[in-house]
């Protein structure tokens, strides 16, 4: 307990009031943020992010590089039946 509650003979219970609240205000906030990603699609593609970190530049061409290459392997893959 703090000093203040102690000197002041406050309950515990008053603070675990704030701090419920308090988690259930990050829960919701979290929440809210997993439905907007969601709805804006932001889960649909989430092999592109891997390859997106590569860019340093403006062109991204080390990127379409590395997805094309990806594509490339995965597909030989698919094909000899592995």
């Amino acid at each position: 307990m703090c000093p203040n509650c102690i000197l002041n003979q406050a309950s515990l219970a008053s603070g675990m009031y704030v701090a419920f609240g308090i988690c259930a205000l990050f829960f919701v906030v979290g929440v809210a943020a997993m439905y907007w990603a969601f709805r804006n699609g932001d889960f649909e593609n989430m092999e592109d992010s891997k390859f997106d970190m590569l860019d340093d530049g403006l062109d991204g061409q080390l990127a379409s590089k590395a997805k094309a290459q990806y594509e490339r392997l995965r597909t030989d893959k698919v094909g000899s039946g592995s």
